[in-house]
């Protein structure tokens, strides 16, 4: 990124900001809010534009409380708000609108990806992934986590994400407990993909159902392969893999999986190397007490990567679909960047209202910093590329300069604005505070 100069970069990060005004101007906010529930007329006093305005200008920040969240709405619309105000819209309704305002912003911000080779026929390349975080155990009958041998109620917080790989854009976001398995999320790419994408997810994923679902729509899919799943040739007779793959030592062939209503995919399955291999078998080993034990059949299938897509061998090599899948790792980096410099862990859960709502701010946040680090990517146009986690330290670490830029007031206005309302004691008749108890001593 030789050619690029501080100013460019700063001037990336201020046109994403004015198109994200520009669409919150634009984004029919009443009408998502109805449809949510969010909303059941129209608003007295704060228009939904400052209010999501005033979401997005806190999202970099740590500490969320009602009243600083009240106060910087209040900010952005120029008009007092209290804490008991935004307390009353506080309910599950704010997750959906929240969840359906991010995905129109950060899914419809998107520009040239200058992707070639492999990807090149595709319109989109999702990721689907989720990540998980302990709450409060008062929060477990709303969010239910794991179980436990004391059979102790605990809570926990599952995020489902779907982002666009290429376009560093967010598609889809929903809460739940830990108990909504990722197995029982798997629909959820039906309410996103479409002709032309790819989606990439891990074996948490895996349906058959889904995935010939995916295919009827015209998107295309690469997944690891299940393991227990049965599989046939096309003339419907049950195929030994371990067999064929001792045999031919790799594999590309069309095969109908699954017992009830075989689905026709492509296998692919390429061997690891051996020391890769033992390591896989001696983890399995030593889960033999989970859900699944590690049969025999499974141990020598580990020697492999098998791989099930429906992308032609005129489109892919073999080799390609190895190497398009590890992709999907990026998710990873991305949660690992959400999570340690965005604040993705530091929400505010004494009530469920106020998870909800510092979580989905956190994520207009997190989902703003990744689009954002696609446009610096190709404003540099390949000769340094963009690291997304340093690039979330640095946003991280400026949280004031980041909030002054998006209701645009420069920063001393933006710290005045808020010494001048939180400065000061609150007056209380059932304490002092030190300046009263100082001059009650000091007094002749």
């Amino acid at each position: 990124m030789s050619n690029v100069t501080s100013g460019s970069l700063a001037r990336v990060l201020a046109e994403n900001l004015q198109h994200i005004r520009s669409q919150l101007t634009r984004l029919d906010s009443q009408h998502l809010a109805r449809r949510c529930g969010f909303l059941k007329r129209t608003p007295r006093k704060i228009p939904l534009t400052a209010f999501l305005l005033g979401l997005v200008a806190l999202s970099a920040e740590v500490a969320l409380t009602l009243e600083r969240i009240a106060a910087v709405i209040g900010l952005a619309a120029d008009l007092s708000y209290s804490k008991q105000a935004l307390h009353k819209r506080l309910n599950a309704s704010v997750e959906r609108f929240l969840a359906q305002v991010a995905t129109a912003l950060f899914g419809q911000l998107a520009g040239d990806t200058r992707v070639k080779g492999w990807l090149q026929p595709f319109r989109r390349v999702l990721l689907h992934d989720s990540t998980v975080e302990e709450l409060p155990d008062h929060l477990a009958n709303l969010f239910p986590g794991s179980g436990n041998q004391r059979n102790r109620k605990q809570a926990s917080l599952k995020i489902q994400i779907i982002a666009d790989l290429l376009r560093g854009t967010l598609l889809h976001c929903s809460l739940s407990g830990f108990t909504r398995n990722d197995q029982t999320a798997s629909p959820d790419i039906l309410g996103v993909a479409r002709p032309g994408d790819l989606i990439l997810r891990d074996l948490g994923y895996f349906t058959r159902t889904v995935l010939a679902a995916l295919q009827a729509r015209g998107a295309s899919f690469l997944s690891r392969f299940q393991h227990r799943m049965l599989v046939y040739d096309l003339q419907g007779r049950q195929i030994d893999l371990v067999r064929e793959l001792k045999t031919h030592g790799r594999l590309d062939r069309d095969l109908l999986v699954g017992a009830v209503e075989p689905f026709r995919v492509r296998l692919v399955a390429l061997p690891v190397p051996e020391a890769l291999a033992n390591e896989r078998r001696r983890k399995a080993r030593a889960n033999q007490d989970g859900p699944y034990p590690p049969t025999r059949e499974r141990l020598q299938l580990l020697g492999w990567n098998i791989f099930l897509t429906n992308v032609s061998r005129t489109i892919w090599p073999p080799q390609a679909v190895a190497c398009v899948y590890r992709l999907r790792w990026r998710i990873e980096m991305i949660f690992k960047a959400w999570k340690s410099h965005l604040g993705l862990r530091q929400f505010n859960a004494r009530s469920a209202g106020l998870l909800r709502l510092s979580v989905m701010i956190k994520l207009l946040f997190c989902a703003l910093v990744y689009r954002f680090c696609n446009a610096l990517e190709l404003l540099g146009e390949g000769q340094r590329h963009v690291s997304l986690l340093r690039l979330a330290r640095i946003i991280g670490q400026s949280a004031c300069l980041f909030a002054a830029a998006v209701v645009r007031l420069a920063p001393e206005q933006w710290l005045e604005y808020h010494l001048s309302r939180h400065l000061f004691y609150e007056q209380r008749k059932d304490r002092k505070n030190f300046f009263e108890l100082l001059a009650q001593v000091c007094a002749p």
